[in-house]
């Protein structure tokens, strides 16, 4: 009885221990756990503020704005471009961009982000909801069609301008959407002469005007070079007549001098001849 009094303590011993182990593992664990919480919120905190950053209409035009200078200043020159331009003088309309273009024209270029439309459809998407995402791409496509007609109305002009403006929207998704929309954006350039870029249209389409810069460049230097080959050839020209009328004076001189030499030994047979008739 002792005895097994003395293994039963053992055993309740042995289980403390190992319930013991067993809340030391769960502590562990939770504490790795809340750890991961901590840093799984931490990743998401930027996200959100990215979204609410997005999802601001003031915000999200500066997020354009930002995206649209970083494009045009990856191709162009400084002194190709101007920021916050009043492309019509007195007007008061501020442009994002213009980029000069030669005869003193500039092509407009403006930053437009509906991102909370755009967040409304992706909600209503995600939602599997078809009449709130037809509605949503409605509300875009006004959207779109009022800010065609803004760019046009206040910095397009004649004499000023090419006969095109640029609406840049900073999101490839959102021009997908748009992109659906009926030909809206074959539509908006036959009405209203403006091209709607993405992200990456819109870089392939600036890099294509700055080569033609560089054409038009490699152009005039090679009218330069060929009014300084022009210029050469007179010379040579010149070089040439001037040759030939040397070679003419040399020829000259050479028949004198062979003359020179026949008297000269025709004098000299004669003055021997009467060296003879001395002795």
């Amino acid at each position: 009885m002792v005895f097994n009094t003395f293994k039963g303590g053992k055993d309740n011993h042995e289980s403390d221990d190992f319930l013991k182990g067993i809340d030391n593992s769960m502590e562990i664990q939770g504490t790795t756990i809340r750890e991961l919480s901590k840093d799984i919120q931490s990743f998401n905190e930027p996200l959100t503020k990215l979204n609410r950053y997005l999802s601001g209409g003031t915000l999200a035009g500066k997020f354009g704005e930002w995206s649209l200078e970083s494009i045009i200043k990856d191709i162009f020159h400084p002194n190709q471009y101007e920021s916050n331009a009043e492309v019509i003088p007195g007007s008061g309309k501020r442009v994002e961009f213009i980029v000069k273009l030669p005869e003193n024209l500039v092509l407009p270029i403006d930053a437009k982000f509906p991102s909370a439309l755009f967040d409304n459809y992706l909600n209503a998407s995600d939602a599997g909801d078809e009449k709130l995402v037809k509605k949503t791409k409605d509300d875009i496509k006004r959207h779109v069609l009022k800010d065609a007609s803004d760019i046009k109305e206040k910095y397009v002009q004649t004499g000023i301008t090419v006969d095109l403006g640029v609406m840049y929207i900073p999101s490839e998704s959102l021009m997908q959407i748009i992109d659906s929309l009926d030909n809206i954006r074959e539509s908006i350039f036959r009405d209203y002469r403006i091209l709607i870029m993405g992200p990456n249209s819109l870089a392939a389409y600036l890099i294509s005007v700055h080569m033609g810069f560089r054409t038009l460049a490699l152009n005039e230097r090679a009218g330069e070079i060929m009014g300084e080959f022009g210029r050469l050839k007179k010379e040579f020209e010149k070089f040439g007549g001037s040759t030939e009328d040397l070679m003419k004076k040399v020829d000259a001189l050479q028949k004198s001098v062979n003359e020179y030499s026949t008297r000269e030994r025709q004098m000299e047979r004669a003055i021997n001849n009467m060296d003879k008739l001395d002795s």
